[in-house]
């Protein structure tokens, strides 16, 4: 193996033209499920585990899981550079994946397993520290790991193939999620309120993250050969990660799309971090149909996955994440609007009608989803030929802070906007917990998932139309690269891989 990665940069550029191979893009993609367990997990249950469940108020909820995005904003750019600017025999990526696959399980574990003594700041500041060390062990597991998808090929058609890889596994890593917390641990008519069974699963759920996570590392290790060589900057830590990210800041392809993914993941965070209060006590569904639900949009991911696919191979990737931002723009300006003004039916045709709904926006999710980190990895190239370095792990550091955004951003915008509308907490302590909220703070609750969240989706849609990067360009910036190697073997100097 230590020979292998002895190879010239041109022989890995030759490979990176070649197919991946479906073992080798299975493998990869399992690593995702690692994330998607996460995030999951944030953004379906924490919230209401912390609230509902555990007490904390609102506000202070928002606040805990924002700080934690704050330390997370220096820590995501310092991991992404230490990986961009790191070599071992097993490259810049591996060592990084292996190391943090524990302590995400161990994190994921302690945030579901508060003391049940803990309250006020007590349980502000345990949830507070715990989500910081989920925070920075899932940065140094995610980043080098997405950086890594975008090294694995040079070819602009298969580099949606990898995200789409990613993104069939992140499918699994959510239903596994999903179906772990509300079918095995807190199902029945008032399992989401019983406290005793969020510390099993947030062990198990870790336990699941932690081994998606060691899968795909190992599982790649053949893949080194095809990666870049890149000679590692000089100066101290903190000095390079500044000049980096000014350089990062200077490309504006990656300027839109860091704004626009912050944006939308903004929106699907505060409308994820409402979702059990809003199926529980807006649109007033029972066990049973909110598990159908939560399941439809991890489904309809499954299904936008190779839909994906499909369009992306055939139109621009821009117009798809254009047209499937304003398909969620209008699923999430509409349908609360039509709850409130009595518009909709209601019963089995309601629970029929969200969940297919749900199955759609999850698909759509997967189309914008899919063409944005594929676009990033485009803007990462696009990098090297404005500045001459290879900075994937700072590109994806963006997108993966962007992503965090979803349980950061967007519970501080949940947990302040329930506070604003006077929706209650600490539900599980009550014995009618559905009937404890008035009718004018469920209404409110319903302009706050919907075309609250819709402003927030319509501003990255504007912001978006920004985006220029399209095939052709892609084509012409790959060219400047190849004429760039081509010419640093010639002369026998070839830093960059």
């Amino acid at each position: 193996m230590a020979d292998s990665l002895a190879l010239p940069s041109e022989a890995a550029a030759d490979l990176r033209r070649r197919p991946l191979g479906l073992s080798l893009l299975t493998l990869y993609g399992s690593g995702a499920v690692a994330d998607a367990v996460v995030q999951a997990a944030l953004a379906s249950f924490l919230f209401f585990y912390l609230t509902a469940v555990c007490g904390l108020s609102n506000s202070l909820t928002g606040v805990s899981l924002f700080v934690a995005l704050v330390v997370d904003a220096v820590a995501d750019p310092l991991v992404g550079s230490i990986s961009d600017n790191s070599w071992t025999r097993w490259g810049r990526r591996h060592p990084f994946m292996l190391a943090g696959a524990v302590p995400v399980a161990i994190a994921l574990g302690l945030l579901f397993s508060i003391p049940a003594g803990l309250s006020g700041l007590g349980l502000f500041a345990y949830v507070t520290v715990v989500s910081i060390g989920l925070r920075v062990s899932q940065s140094v597991i995610v980043l080098p790991y997405m950086a890594l998808g975008a090294e694995l090929s040079d070819d602009y058609a298969e580099r949606t193939n990898i995200v789409a890889a990613r993104a069939l596994f992140t499918v699994v890593g959510t239903i596994a999620c999903l179906v772990i917390g509300l079918q095995v641990f807190l199902g029945g008519p008032h399992g989401l309120f019983h406290r005793a069974a969020y510390a099993p699963f947030g062990w198990v759920i870790g336990g699941v993250a932690m081994a998606g996570m060691l899968l795909a590392a190992i599982g790649t290790l053949p893949a080194l050969p095809r990666l870049h060589r890149v000679a590692p900057k000089t100066g101290s830590l903190v000095g390079r990660l500044v000049r980096d990210i000014a350089e990062l800041f200077g490309n504006r392809s990656f300027v839109i799309l860091f704004l626009t993914v912050l944006l939308l993941f903004t929106g699907v965070g505060t409308a994820g971090t409402l979702g059990l209060h809003a199926m529980k006590f807006f649109w007033k569904l029972p066990q049973g149909a909110i598990q159908a639900v939560s399941l439809a949009a991890p489904l309809g991911l499954l299904i936008g996955v190779p839909f994906s696919v499909f369009v992306s191979n055939r139109f621009e990737k821009r117009w798809v994440v254009i047209a499937s931002l304003a398909i969620l723009t209008a699923y999430n300006a509409i349908m609360p609007v039509l709850k409130i003004a009595g518009l909709l039916p209601d019963g089995r045709a309601l629970w029929a009608l969200l969940a297919g709904l749900a199955l759609v926006a999850g698909a759509v999710t997967a189309c914008a989803g899919i063409g944005f980190q594929s676009m990033m990895a485009d803007a990462a190239d696009e990098h090297e030929s404005l500045f001459g370095t290879r900075r994937e792990g700072l590109y994806f550091a963006g997108l993966n802070f962007a992503g965090k955004a979803a349980t950061g951003l967007g519970a501080l915008v949940a947990g302040v906007g329930l506070d604003v509308i006077g929706f209650p907490t600490n539900l599980a302590a009550k014995a009618e917990p559905t009937l404890a909220i008035a009718a004018p703070i469920l209404t409110r609750l319903g302009l706050v998932i919907g075309p609250g969240v819709a402003v927030i989706y319509a501003l990255a849609t504007v912001i978006f139309l920004g985006y220029r990067l399209d095939r052709r360009a892609y084509a012409g910036i790959q060219e400047t690269l190849e004429a760039r190697r081509r010419a640093a073997v010639v002369v026998g100097d070839d830093p960059s891989g």
